[in-house]
Parts: C-alpha cells; sequence; structure tokens
C-alpha cells in the first residue's frame, strides 16, 4: 500500500513540477488531481494506520492500484496536452480591473438571484455551471493580490471565496462542494507563487488542516444536517455549524475515530477494489462502453427528451458492479477510476486518464494563454467547461453533460462581457469628448 501511496503522490509532484515551469498554468489539472488523490489516498492512509481496525484492506489496496495507474495517466495526459502548445493571437486591450469583480458578482447573480429557474430541465443546468464563474473571479483577483502582495485585497477574496462554501454548508449541509471550489481557485496559487519552499509548505498545511476541518464536520454532520434539512431557523444552522467547530480537533493518526472518519468517506478504494474483486471472479462482467454510451446520452437537452432515461447520480451502476444495497434516490458517485475500471479494466483506466488528462490540460493551457493575451471572453469558454470536469467523484454522464451546459453558459458570459465592454467603452469616449462635442454644437 505504501509504495502506491508513494507512486500517487509522486505523480502529483510531476504535475505541479510541470506546470510551474513556465506558469502558463491556471492550476486547474492540479484542482483535479489533488481533488481525486483526497477521495483516495486518506483512505488508504487509515489502513496503513489502522489495520487491526480497519477493514478490507487487500480491497482497499486492489483500489489503489488502479488510482496509481490513475495518477500517472493524467500528468501524462496534461503532458501531451501542453506538449505542443499553439500560438495564440496579438494582445489586446482588456479591462482587466474590472473583470474578477464582473465574474464574482455575475456568478453570484445567477447562483442566487436566479434561483428558481433551477426548476426548469436543462436551464438548471446552463444556470448552474454558468454561475461557476464566480470561482475565475476570485481566482484571478486573489493571485494578484497575492503577487503584489496586498494585505487588505487578499483579504477581500479570501473572503469573497469563503461565501459560497458558507452559504453550501448553511443551506444545504454539503461540505464537499465548497471544499471543490477552495480547491479549484487555490490550484492558481500552486502555479503562480515564485517560492518552491513555500509551496511545498502550503500544499502540506492545506492539505493538514482540510482534512482536520473533515474529520470535526464528519462527527457533527449529521446534526448539521438536520438543521438544515429539517428547516431550521438560520440562526440555529448556525449555531449548529459554531459547535462543530468550537471544539476542534487537529487530525490526529493515532486516533481511531479520525482514521474511521477518512475510511468511512475519503476511501473510494474500496468501491474500486470490491467491483474489480468481483470482475475478476465472474460475478459481473465489465460494461464494455456502457456507461460512455450514457455519457453520449446525457449531452441531448432533457428539454428535448423529457423521458433520457440518464440521471446525474450513479446509484445503479455502482450496486450492479460492487453488490452493494444502495437507495435509488440517493446521488451516489461511482468515480472516474471506478468507471473507468469497470468498463474496460486497465486500458480503461489507462486510456480514460490520459483523454481526460489531455482535455483538462489542453483547456487550462488556453485559458492561461487567452488570459495573458487579454482575450477575456474566450477564457469564459475554455475555463467554464474545464471546471465541469473537474469532478473525479462523479460519472462520465455528469461530466460530458455538465461540460455541454457549462459550454452554453460560457458563450452567454462571452456575449454579455463583450457588449459590457463596449458600453463602457463608448461611455468613456462620451466623456472624454463632452467639452469638444457641445463646442461643434454651439459653433
Amino acid at each position: 500500500m505504501i509504495p502506491l501511496i508513494f507512486v500517487s503522490i509522486s505523480a502529483f509532484g510531476w504535475l505541479v513540477w510541470l506546470l510551474r515551469k513556465d506558469q502558463m498554468s491556471l492550476g486547474l489539472p492540479i484542482a483535479y488531481l489533488y481533488s481525486l488523490l483526497l477521495i483516495h489516498l486518506p483512505g488508504a492512509l487509515a489502513n496503513v494506520l489502522g489495520p487491526e481496525r480497519v477493514r478490507y484492506s487487500d480491497l482497499v489496496e486492489l483500489g489503489m492500484r488502479f488510482v496509481a495507474v490513475a495518477a500517472i495517466s493524467f500528468v501524462a495526459g496534461v503532458w501531451l496536452a501542453r506538449s505542443r502548445r499553439s500560438v495564440s493571437a496579438a494582445p489586446s486591450q482588456a479591462d482587466r480591473s474590472q473583470f474578477p469583480w464582473f465574474c464574482l458578482l455575475g456568478g453570484w447573480f445567477l447562483a442566487y438571484g436566479l434561483s428558481p429557474l433551477y426548476r426548469f430541465p436543462s436551464v438548471s443546468a446552463a444556470v448552474d455551471k454558468g454561475a461557476g464563474i464566480w470561482m475565475l473571479g476570485v481566482l484571478l483577483g486573489l493571485r494578484s493580490a497575492v503577487q503584489r502582495m496586498d494585505a487588505r485585497k487578499i483579504g477581500i477574496w479570501l473572503i469573497a471565496l469563503f461565501v459560497y462554501p458558507a452559504l453550501m454548508l448553511l443551506l444545504g449541509g454539503f461540505l464537499s462542494y465548497g471544499s471543490a471550489a477552495i480547491i479549484i481557485v487555490c490550484a492558481v496559487l500552486v502555479v503562480s507563487v515564485r517560492s518552491n519552499t513555500r509551496v511545498a509548505i502550503g500544499i502540506t498545511l492545506f492539505t493538514f488542516v482540510s482534512i482536520s476541518v473533515f474529520v470535526n464536520y464528519f462527527e457533527h454532520r449529521d446534526n448539521i444536517r438536520q438543521k438544515v434539512w429539517g428547516g431550521a431557523p438560520l440562526e440555529e444552522r448556525v449555531n449548529s455549524v459554531t459547535t462543530t467547530f468550537s471544539n476542534f480537533e487537529w487530525f490526529n493518526p493515532g486516533d481511531p475515530k479520525h482514521l474511521l472518519a477518512l475510511d468511512e468517506r475519503l476511501n473510494q478504494n474500496y468501491f474500486v477494489g470490491l467491483a474489480a474483486r468481483r470482475i475478476q471472479l465472474g460475478v459481473v462482467d465489465y460494461l464494455k462502453g456502457e456507461s460512455l454510451w450514457q455519457g453520449l446520452i446525457s449531452l441531448v437537452p432533457r428539454a428535448l427528451w423529457p423521458e433520457k432515461p440518464v440521471f446525474a447520480g450513479s446509484p445503479q451502476i455502482v450496486s450492479k458492479m460492487t453488490g452493494l444495497w444502495l437507495s435509488p434516490t440517493t446521488s451516489f458517485g461511482v468515480g472516474n477510476v471506478m468507471e473507468c475500471q469497470i468498463n474496460f479494466g486497465y486500458p480503461g483506466v489507462i486510456i480514460g486518464f490520459l483523454v481526460l488528462g489531455w482535455v483538462i490540460g489542453r483547456l487550462d493551457v488556453q485559458a492561461a494563454i487567452a488570459e495573458s493575451r487579454g482575450d477575456l471572453g474566450r477564457v469564459f469558454v475554455l475555463f467554464l467547461p474545464c471546471v465541469a470536469l473537474i469532478q473525479p467523484n462523479g460519472s462520465i454522464v455528469e461530466l460530458t453533460g455538465g461540460a455541454a451546459a457549462a459550454l452554453i453558459a460560457a458563450y452567454g458570459w462571452k456575449w454579455l462581457w463583450s457588449e459590457w465592454t463596449r458600453h463602457r467603452a463608448g461611455s468613456k469616449f462620451v466623456r472624454h469628448h463632452s467639452p469638444t462635442l457641445a463646442n461643434m454644437r454651439t459653433n
């Protein structure tokens, strides 16, 4: 198990080195691989540190073999995507000072101001994915503030960053969605911070704090969700959250309670290993592309096909391959590693993650080039679909359907940004030349 953990961490180190070479990246491949390892490595670590208590270590180790292969294949895909960068157009004028705020406020408006639209099929997907531009705004704003060492603006952007996670916890009772957003935003700092030592220390501290927050949340999550899902007043919800962290405990690898939390929630290896073992024993057979076909079907908008037999979440496929009973009403993520494995085994994992690494790597580097050139409208078209692909615990249906919805929303934001900048440019022209125009009228 330890060699497999080491290989996975080494793959992450290779990715960080690769993106830091020329720093032409928004850090999105780092966000994906970090998120992937976050749902696999802690569980493997729990099995290493507490073998007398943790069950099914053989299945966990089997699952980790696929994870190590996936991590290496993903980084190889990113490397291939960056090996032949296309030359971008000449730099253009861009309103960089306003762009982060445009993204932040626009994303918040879409997420909270237009929430009634979530009731409509297809439209809800575009609104949900389009709201993700708030992350782009915070990402760029925080990167600029850190580079300039502007403490006041760093504080402002950090506050903006934690608005979404806080509201997700208070209104939905979930920590995962907010943590995913934090990882996506902060990953750019791994690329942009100059000191390698600071990057290494930063990643280590970020991981330790993240796991510490998780084990505290996991212990009290039932109480938090009881308040949130039961419709309790906001004050009671806030009290349930503050109570959770009033007796905050730092992660202790010697604490069985902490290891149990990691094993139960951050251990996708068990499901990957269980499915692989059942395939080896002939209990079930490989899907042979069945879920890939479902991913293609998901591209058809539900507004055009209301009876479409494909839904986000994957309890049926997980139940089929693992033999576990799962509620059909529960959104249980099959995970990218398991889905590639149950379709074609190791070849599926290798090819699947090569492709995924290439796509995310390509979108990321092109988004970074567009941003550096000032082609900010194009950044929307590249950033939003890329973020939609950062779902390591999701299914192919969620990845393809989400990326398609994000692309539609991105073109809407591109048009809106173009119109907004054109209007601002026209207003500035009128203000600048208003005295001259007035003299012409009098003459």
